[in-house]
């Protein structure tokens, strides 16, 4: 039984690579995504406890609807933009993803 009962952008554990734009793979696996939340497709919510590009995808797809391709690939980029910022700002300098890598909440 699939599980969106729950928050769908709350997530343990950011597992989406420190260099988003190393190649095209992350903004295709984020647009597929997109595409799934648009034709109905459900995640569970193990798959949402990892941040992951596709599923971060999955839930704006989720929350904002069928998109044409330009809204699409912008909120990937302001998604990067913000992955950034959050990286800079780990009070601990370690740079991590999530909060409980360092214990910074």
């Amino acid at each position: 039984m699939n599980d969106i009962t729950f928050d769908r952008l709350s997530w343990e554990f950011d597992g989406r690579d420190k260099d988003p734009n190393r190649n095209g793979y992350r903004r295709g696996a984020f647009k597929r995504g997109w595409r799934a939340a648009v034709n109905g497709k459900n995640y569970t919510r193990a798959t949402l406890n990892e941040l992951k590009w596709q599923n971060l995808g999955w839930r704006l797809g989720k929350l904002l609807g069928c998109a044409g391709e330009r809204t699409i690939v912008d909120m990937y980029e302001m998604c990067v933009r913000q992955q950034r910022k959050q990286r800079k700002a780990c009070t601990r300098g370690c740079g991590c993803p999530h909060r409980s890598s360092c214990g910074v909440d």
